[in-house]
């Protein structure tokens, strides 16, 4: 049903029952507050949903989606919009249920090394308070101020960490969802671990809102590192630095990051900030974590590893104030490349494996000067996982069409070298009609009776991951 759509009366019927669970102040319907729902971080895909609901608890959101399945009313469960494949743009308008008010770290046992949330906890706010406890939850993804833990989990967000600590599916212990059909759930348990049925928690993290929504979750944290170590590392050549992230791995090492960016991302940094860097090709950020001697030695270690490879400039931070300021080009540079190009920046990825990452480097700019189209390349490096970075006048739609053609080659490369059209961004809208080429019929076939087994209705996020 399309709230736009029949009976005037039926319609705000289905308002008036809405504003009865959550609240007048809760059940947004006009132009000026759908807007900022009809689209995510992307900027490239939108479409207006007919009402946002801002549910407090998961009552509420049974509530609500009980009345969605019944009226066959869409819903885009959303949490902080930071998405950049339109996983939360609402493609066949319907309900937004907005849960950033669900918003409450509920626990936080050190004992047990577990956390329950819900899933409006800013990201970052839940990195601060259990840092108080001396705890860290591993997966950090680059949009940790405003993204919600809801989020992370539907996209099974992984961030630089990924590479020593793994994604949100491997730190996950459970979760409440609320189905399409209005049931609510409960899913894995609350110990360190269990072996249970099916494994219906690390099902629905990653299905990016498509089986249910995410109301409650048991978080596995883990002691925060006695020390971490930051190096940085300059390369006259992009491939030298690719290759160099394999002679690391292959010496026994594994690193906590290891992000490597383009001479874009060095100049965008450069000149929004006054740096000094060096006019290098590449540069390279390790970061070592354990034991204060464990980290000593692997540092010294790596260093000569970066020397080796061919690395022209290494530093090694000697303080924590050094290592906030190496840490500066990662952080600034993509923020900075709109200065640089004058025009916005839309970020892809896929990944491959690491042996190779010279490879894909190396075609990643040359299809950017086939298709004449601003490219910075970002890559948490150490998982072979690439950031395209594209500079892109969004006013004009055959810009967009042109970079829609540049990622889909870009993903198709990395599908010929072994890799996947995603590392972390996820499907959504975006690469959907690539899901073919990576699964197959045969498991495209099985992911969508999952679905409709879910999701009989077909109201829970429908148009994303061509499920």
């Amino acid at each position: 049903m399309h709230l736009r759509a029949g009976d005037p009366s039926v319609i705000e019927e289905i308002v008036q029952r809405l504003v009865r669970v959550v609240g007048q102040r809760n059940v947004l319907s006009s132009p000026e507050d759908l807007y900022p729902y009809s689209m995510d971080a992307s900027l490239e895909y939108r479409a207006m949903p007919s009402l946002v609901v801002r549910p407090c608890t998961p009552e509420e959101v049974v509530e609500i989606v009980t009345l969605a399945n019944k009226e066959k009313i869409p819903v885009v469960a959303r949490g902080g919009g930071t998405n950049f494949v339109g996983g939360v743009v609402p493609v066949r308008s319907g309900i937004v249920l907005d849960l950033t008010r669900m918003n409450k770290i509920l626990e936080i046992s050190r004992t047990d090394l577990r956390c329950d949330v819900e899933p409006g906890v800013i990201h970052g706010d839940l990195e601060k308070e259990l840092g108080k406890s001396g705890l860290f939850w591993p997966p950090d993804p680059g949009s940790s101020e405003s993204c919600t833990i809801g989020g992370v989990l539907s996209t099974n967000a992984g961030g630089m960490r990924a590479l020593k600590y793994g994604t949100a599916r491997d730190w996950i212990l459970g979760l409440q969802v609320v189905l399409p059909n209005g049931e609510m759930i409960r899913t894995g348990a609350r110990t360190l671990k269990s072996n249970v049925g099916y494994d219906l928690t690390r099902l629905i993290v990653g299905s990016e809102g498509t089986l249910g929504v995410i109301t409650e979750a048991s978080l596995k944290v883990r002691p925060a590192p006695e020390t971490t170590s930051r190096l940085s590392a300059f390369f006259n050549e992009m491939e030298k630095a690719g290759a160099a992230v394999a002679k690391i791995f292959e010496s026994g090492v594994t690193p906590v990051i290891v992000e490597l960016m383009d001479r874009n991302v060095i100049r965008a940094a450069n000149e929004w900030l006054h740096l000094g860097l060096p006019d290098a090709e590449a540069s390279m950020l390790i970061d070592l974590d354990g034991t204060k001697e464990e980290v000593e030695y692997t540092a010294k270690k790596v260093e000569h590893i970066l020397t080796e490879a061919g690395a022209t400039d290494v530093q090694r931070a000697a303080s924590k104030e050094e290592m906030e300021q190496l840490y500066l080009i990662r952080r600034e540079g993509q923020i900075a490349l709109p200065r640089l190009t004058g025009k916005m920046t839309m970020p892809h990825d896929f990944c491959v494996p690491l042996s190779k990452l010279p490879e894909a480097l190396r075609k990643v700019q040359e299809l950017a000067e086939k298709w004449k189209m601003p490219v910075a390349i970002l890559s948490h490096a150490g998982d072979g996982n690439v950031h395209p970075i594209f500079s892109v006048d969004v006013t004009d739609s055959s810009e967009i069409k042109r970079a829609r053609e540049l990622n889909k080659e870009i993903c198709m490369m990395a599908l010929d070298l072994g890799g996947t059209v995603s590392g972390e961004h996820g499907i959504g809208i975006d690469k959907a009609e690539l899901m073919e080429h990576e699964c197959g019929e045969d498991s495209l076939r099985v992911m969508r009776s999952i679905k409709r087994a879910f999701d009989p209705n077909n109201i829970m996020n429908p148009g994303k991951m061509a499920v």
